[in-house]
C-alpha cells in the first residue's frame, strides 16, 4: 500500500470516528471496535510477528475487553478498568509463546509486536472515554476531523517537510473552526486539539516513510488505522485538561 492510499484510509477512519462521535457513544463504540478488528488483522504482519493468527485473536479479544470496560463503567474515571485489559493482552502474548512457539529467534519480536498492538487498541478505547466525559463530547468530532485533514495534508505533495507543515496548519485550522461551532468548546481548545492531532499524524507518517512498504493489504490498513486509534488516549487527556 503506497503513501496516498494509506493517507486515504487514515482519513476515512478518522472521519468515521468524527461522524460516529457526533451521533453518540454507542455509535462511536461500534466504529472503534471495527477499527480495532481492522488493525488486529494486519498488525502482526506489519510488525512481522511469527504467529500472526494468535496475535490477531489476542488483539481483537483484548481490544473488545478494553472497549467494554469503558462503555460499561458507571462513573469517572472511565479508563480505570481498561488497564486490566491492557495487562491481560500482554500476559496473553507471553502465554501464547508457551503453547504456540514462534520461529527460532523470533520470540521477542512476536511478543513485542503483540504488546505494542495492545497499547494501540487500548488507546482506541479512550475515544469512548473522551466521548463520555462531561463537556468534552464534541471534542471527539473536532479531533476526528483534524486527524482526517492532517492525514490528507501529510501526503499531499512529494515533499515531506512541506507535507508536515500543511498537516499541522490544516489540522490546527480545522480544529479551531469546528471548536468555535460548539458552545462547550472554544476556538483555542479546538485549535490545540487539532495541533495535537496534526503532530500525531506527522510523527507516525514520518516513521512509516522510513520503513519498507507494508507487506499486504491488511498490514497497510493497520498502518493507516494505527494513528487514529493511538490518538484516542491523547484526545481523552486533552478533554480532561481543556474541557472536562
Amino acid at each position: 500500500m503506497n503513501a496516498p492510499t494509506r493517507a486515504t484510509v487514515s482519513a476515512a477512519a478518522a472521519a468515521l470516528v468524527a461522524g460516529a462521535g457526533f451521533l453518540g457513544t454507542r455509535y462511536l463504540a461500534a466504529a472503534v471496535l471495527g477499527l480495532i478488528v481492522a488493525l488486529a488483522l494486519g498488525w502482526p504482519g506489519l510488525l512481522r510477528a511469527s504467529r500472526k493468527r494468535q496475535a490477531s485473536v489476542i488483539l481483537v479479544g483484548g481490544g473488545a475487553m478494553a472497549l467494554a470496560s469503558v462503555v460499561l463503567a458507571r462513573t469517572e474515571p472511565y479508563l480505570r478498568h481498561m488497564v486490566i485489559a491492557l495487562g491481560a493482552m500482554v500476559v496473553a502474548a507471553l502465554v501464547s509463546e508457551v503453547f504456540f512457539e514462534s520461529s527460532r529467534g523470533r520470540t521477542v519480536t512476536s511478543v513485542a509486536a503483540t504488546a505494542a498492538g495492545a497499547v494501540v487498541v487500548a488507546s482506541g478505547a479512550s475515544w469512548v472515554a473522551a466521548s463520555r466525559t462531561v463537556g468534552a463530547e464534541h471534542l471527539v468530532v473536532v479531533a476526528g476531523a483534524a486527524l482526517a485533514i492532517a492525514a490528507v495534508g501529510a501526503a499531499l505533495t512529494p515533499y515531506a517537510q512541506l507535507n508536515t507543515a500543511l498537516a499541522l496548519v490544516l489540522a490546527t485550522g480545522v480544529g479551531a473552526g469546528i471548536g468555535e461551532l460548539f458552545a462547550e468548546l472554544s476556538w483555542w481548545s479546538g485549535g490545540a486539539t487539532g495541533l495535537l492531532c496534526g503532530v500525531i499524524v506527522t510523527l507516525l507518517t514520518e516513521l512509516g516513510r522510513r520503513e519498507p512498504r507494508p507487506p499486504g493489504v491488511w498490514a497497510g490498513i493497520a498502518s493507516a488505522v494505527a494513528p487514529v486509534l493511538s490518538a484516542g488516549a491523547l484526545v481523552y487527556i486533552a478533554g480532561r485538561m481543556l474541557v472536562g
